[in-house]
């Protein structure tokens, strides 16, 4: 009876249209928006590019010009430098043609038109010169051919650095946005428990009226349920993997199977968040999807998925929220597997999030064996 009821819940599930849709289409549409909206992002601002900047020449700027000569030369080179007359910079300046001006002479000066990260780096730099400027000209005066070690020599601080490995993914901070996607979707798997568990109320569905008065056993229906919801939830996440990986190209880690773990886990809990939900006799199927609804949402909002920070002023201010919240967990654990070498972070939030997942399941067959009908 156990693969009987498996079936036909299957087919069940698959044809409710409105599952098919929030479950699958709304999340790879969603998916695809924010990839047009942020896709880009980073390579614009994070990435190093070299910065135009136009330059003015001016008396007793040789010192000057060898710094900004060393600094645009090479496959490293930080400045595209380009020498006008003023009248000319200001033109480039006005036509966002460059990101500054940098006036030579015995006092060099930096002008732009607004403020960012490459206008900082333009400042960083003239200030850095002005700090070095007496030892680069002895170094010109006296030794000249070791002008271009000094330079590299200023620009490196890996003598107080340390560098340590921080693991292969991608560490991008807005990948945040599609792992709480992922967070969305494994609780949307509430939907389908909730919807298939009102299949064996007599009290909510004419079905489940047939089924109370069946032989087969409540515990066995229920099982069987959520097998089926399980097995259609994975399949959702998956092709959502496949989606952004093979056509979007987000990378989502190199540890393949410990995200298909993760998944797994993650929509084990959401489907028994929406079992728990659904034993509750009382409340009508209507109010039921209305209270997952919100659930879903407000927890996927707590782990970054509408605005990114969330998360991390939540763990600075009150970090037992997002020990508990099963959508924090899952970006977590999705961050752990990109960032950490060690699978130690990874294995707690799993821990975590199967604990929440026993704890609904007790609760559940608590709610499912206390249910008794004097009348239909």
């Amino acid at each position: 009876m156990f693969w009987h009821n498996f079936k036909y819940g299957l087919k069940t599930l698959l044809r409710v249209k409105e599952l098919v849709f929030w479950n699958l289409i709304f999340p790879i549409a969603l998916a695809s928006f924010m990839y047009l909206a942020f896709g880009n992002i980073s390579e614009a601002t994070e990435k190093m590019h070299k910065i135009p900047v136009a330059v003015v020449q001016g008396q007793d700027s040789q010192v000057m010009e060898l710094v900004l000569e060393q600094l645009s030369e090479g496959e490293e080179a930080l400045l595209t430098v380009q020498k006008v007359t003023e009248d000319k910079a200001e033109q480039l300046l006005e036509e966002e043609s460059v990101k500054g001006i940098i006036y030579e002479g015995e006092n060099p000066r930096l002008r732009v038109k607004e403020s960012g990260i490459d206008q900082t780096v333009l400042q960083m730099i003239l200030q850095q010169y002005k700090q070095q400027e007496t030892v680069i000209k002895d170094v010109i005066a006296q030794h000249p051919d070791r002008l271009a070690v000094l330079l590299s020599g200023i620009s490196d601080s890996s003598h107080v650095i340390k560098r340590e490995a921080m693991g292969e993914g991608n560490q991008d901070n807005l990948v945040n946005y599609f792992y709480a996607i992922f967070a969305m979707v494994c609780l949307f798997a509430s939907f389908c428990s909730c919807n298939m568990i009102g299949g064996i109320q007599p009290n909510i569905s004419a079905m489940g009226q047939r089924r109370a008065v069946s032989p087969v056993h409540k515990m066995t229906a229920v099982l069987a349920q959520y097998t089926a919801c399980e097995l259609f939830q994975m399949v959702v996440v998956l092709l959502l993997l496949v989606y952004m990986r093979a056509v979007l190209g987000i990378h989502l880690g190199s540890h393949y199977g410990a995200i298909v773990l993760l998944l797994f886990v993650a929509t084990s809990c959401g489907s028994m968040i929406g079992i728990c939900i659904g034993c509750i006799s009382r409340i009508g199927a209507g109010a039921k999807m209305g209270i997952l609804v919100g659930i879903s949402l407000f927890l996927s909002m707590l782990s970054d998925l509408m605005i990114a920070g969330i998360r991390s002023a939540i763990e600075h201010t009150v970090p037992i929220i997002n020990d508990i919240n099963p959508a924090s967990l899952i970006v977590d654990s999705f961050y752990a597997l990109n960032v950490y070498d060690t699978y130690e972070r990874f294995t707690g939030n799993l821990i975590m999030l199967l604990l929440i997942t026993v704890i609904l399941a007790v609760v559940s067959i608590f709610l499912v064996r206390r249910n008794r009908y004097a009348s239909l």
